[in-house]
């Protein structure tokens, strides 16, 4: 873990203990998680913008691959992103650390087990053995929560008990359902791919690294457009919380 550098993956920086406190240390990314970001109403996010926080968490999956490192617990909480608005995976190695320090299997919500993948689901004691083809179906999870800026299976108006037992137990097959005007129709498709029910079926972090590059083909401009935008919009928001502040400190200055 010390030893991985990659712009796109969050430094591991070391350990914290104190007393019954055990904790790992990161680089600190001041936007918050990938989550935070989709879920604040006032950030806009254009497609260009959404693909370029996706090409960021493949690229920086790629690198983990390539160091023979299955991620294990991916979700969209463990994405983090810097003041650039570059988007960084953390939480890597954090099963290893789990098992070596022996910590006991804990009841886990439905509600974050929806970027489980189905074979994990069906063997609870396997959860903490992170796999390749496992990361891909969390990055298609991840991929449906960018594409429709919206938490996972929020479409279906199920609750999350129900999801994840329809998830364990096909058929028929449980899955998000993404409208074809909300992205590129091979995005879609590459997403759908990269959730199948067969694990050897989903395309490796290389293969969708390519085939996303191509999806956006000659659109780095408009990325760069789409980042300008966005500043914008959060100098301006900034502006507005200044302004109020400064009246509501006079309002107390005249009491």
């Amino acid at each position: 873990m010390k030893d991985l550098r990659n712009e796109n993956v969050n430094p591991f920086l070391g350990f914290f203990s104190d007393a019954s406190m055990f904790a790992v240390v990161t680089e600190h990314c001041s936007r918050g998680s990938l989550q935070d970001l989709l879920r604040n109403e006032d950030v806009k996010l254009d497609w260009m913008f959404k693909s370029s926080l996706v090409l960021d968490l493949i690229k920086g999956m790629k690198y983990l691959h390539h160091r023979d490192f299955p991620h294990g617990r991916l979700k969209s909480r463990n994405c983090v992103v810097d003041g650039r608005f570059v988007l960084k995976i953390t939480d890597y190695g954090f099963n290893e650390l789990l098992e070596s320090q022996n910590a006991p299997y804990e009841e886990t919500l439905p509600e974050e087990l929806f970027w489980t993948a189905p074979e994990f689901l069906r063997d609870p004691l396997s959860v903490r053995k992170g796999t390749y083809k496992g990361d891909v179906y969390s990055f298609s999870i991840i991929l449906q929560e960018v594409v429709v800026r919206g938490p996972p299976y929020c479409m279906l108006g199920l609750p999350s008990e129900e999801i994840i037992r329809k998830v364990k137990k096909p058929p028929p097959m449980c899955r998000p359902t993404v409208a074809p005007d909300q992205a590129p129709l091979e995005c879609i498709q590459l997403m759908k791919q990269c959730w199948s029910e067969q694990p050897d079926r989903r395309p490796t972090f290389d293969e969708i690294f390519d085939r996303f590059k191509i999806i956006n083909k000659g659109k780095k401009t408009n990325i760069i457009d789409s980042m300008l935008r966005m500043l914008e919009q959060y100098s301006s928001n900034l502006e507005d919380l200044i302004r109020e502040r400064t009246e509501e400190l006079e309002v107390e200055k005249e009491k």
